[in-house]
């Protein structure tokens, strides 16, 4: 075994059975208890393994709260959620202040595999994320599906954006005149995740959400999109979309199929 799981393994078990696993704890005790932890770690690096997984693991377990009590949706006033993101919140404080040298070494090392599922969209289209996102979620359990409604309060967004598209498989574009006009999409999505098609081997899959000039765009229009321009989901009557969204998650489900 060696020194990351190690240490990835402690995390966890310190998650399961310290005060971070009491929703009700004061958060100022569990970020006691957090620093006690630390010097354990001689290393700045371990600390920011450890760290790290302290993030994913309460990250986890708030989606999986929010899943089982809320619909899948925040709620800002249930207490569970306000204690979990206030911890986040100093966790990714601390992640700040490690050398900024080994935390990049880190990151670097870190993104091994491919497995995630990017959704690039703007947010004036977001109610087709939501139709997407009720599709995927039946399939939770096997499909990493990441969009931006995944940052937490505390994280920084551009690199947790960043971080996302260096792990992404399969990139699912949603695209509109919105989604062409987004000056973000266009410098910091886009050629991260078309490098990512044809160096590392990810795959685009494009759905045209509403009459746009999706065949201006030489560099998305290469990749087939799901319809034809001509014929975008904003003119899909339900059983069409319904069966368009199908369609996407097996697509998608293909392509993970193969690694």
């Amino acid at each position: 075994m060696n020194n990351e799981k190690i240490i990835r393994d402690e995390a966890r078990e310190f998650c399961k059975n310290s005060s971070l696993a009491n929703p009700y704890t004061e958060t100022s005790v569990k970020l006691q208890d957090l620093k006690h932890k630390l010097y354990d770690f001689y290393s700045d690096e371990y600390k920011a393994i450890f760290l790290d997984e302290i993030q994913k693991t309460i990250a986890e377990d708030l989606q999986k709260h929010r899943d089982n009590s809320h619909a899948g949706n925040p709620s800002p006033e249930c207490q569970y959620e306000i204690v979990a993101e206030k911890t986040l919140f100093y966790v990714n404080q601390e992640l700040g202040i490690l050398p900024k040298v080994v935390h990049q070494k880190y990151q670097q090392e870190t993104k091994l595999e491919r497995n995630k599922v990017f959704i690039s969209y703007s947010h004036l289209d977001k109610d087709y994320l939501n139709d997407i996102q009720r599709h995927f979620k039946p399939f939770k359990n096997d499909i990493d599906f990441w969009d931006d409604s995944k940052i937490l309060p505390g994280q920084k967004w551009k690199e947790e954006i960043k971080r996302a598209i260096a792990e992404t498989k399969v990139a699912i574009l949603l695209v509109s005149t919105d989604f062409l006009g987004s000056e973000f999409i266009a410098t910091d999505e886009l050629p991260p995740l078309l490098e990512s098609a044809e160096k590392d081997g990810a795959v685009i899959l494009t759905v045209i959400l509403k009459p746009c000039l999706f065949e201006e765009f030489d560099d998305l229009n290469k990749f087939q999109a799901i319809n034809p321009p001509s014929r975008p989901i904003s003119k899909m009557d339900e059983n069409e979309r319904e069966e368009l969204y199908v369609n996407l998650v097996r697509q998608t489900k293909r392509v993970l199929s193969k690694g």
